[in-house]
């Protein structure tokens, strides 16, 4: 898995991006080396930025199979975000991470329309936030074989 901030490097064809988003660098950098090793196919990029993460991801739509945002980001909000990458690629699976104690009630109609697909409730352990990416990246290549 290669793991790089945005840079103008040239993307294969066969490349599949996961994104983190989050405006404090230490979380998208600690996220981004806790996925090192999980899947070779992969490439990471992380943002502190949520526009600049649209741009990349709106210019690269069709190969991003999971991005990962934090809620509370200054500008554009990681739940405006994840709808706007979901009405983009629908395919894309999107995991919303938070350390504020979050009601599923509160985003329950999003989770249920299928905006987001996972909650992540911060502090979480490097193990378990592993398996839960391995969880969503397996479940969106699923979702491509199947088509």
């Amino acid at each position: 898995m290669n793991v790089t901030s945005v840079e103008s490097r040239q993307i294969s064809p066969k490349e599949e991006l996961v994104g983190i988003v989050d405006d404090d660098s230490d979380i998208s950098k600690l996220f981004a080396d806790a996925l090192r090793g999980v899947d070779s196919g992969i490439s990471v990029f992380t943002f502190n930025d949520s526009l600049e993460a649209l741009k990349h991801f709106t210019n690269n739509k069709e190969k991003y199979i999971l991005v990962i945002c934090d809620l509370m980001m200054p500008g554009l909000n990681g739940l405006d975000l994840v709808k706007k990458i979901k009405k983009l690629s629908p395919k894309t699976r999107t995991m919303i991470t938070s350390g504020y104690e979050i009601e599923p009630r509160e985003l329950h109609f999003d989770i249920k329309m299928g905006i987001i697909d996972r909650i992540i409730q911060k502090p979480i352990s490097m193990n378990r936030f592993r398996q839960e990416v391995k969880n969503q990246v397996n479940a969106c290549k699923l979702r491509i074989n199947k088509k």
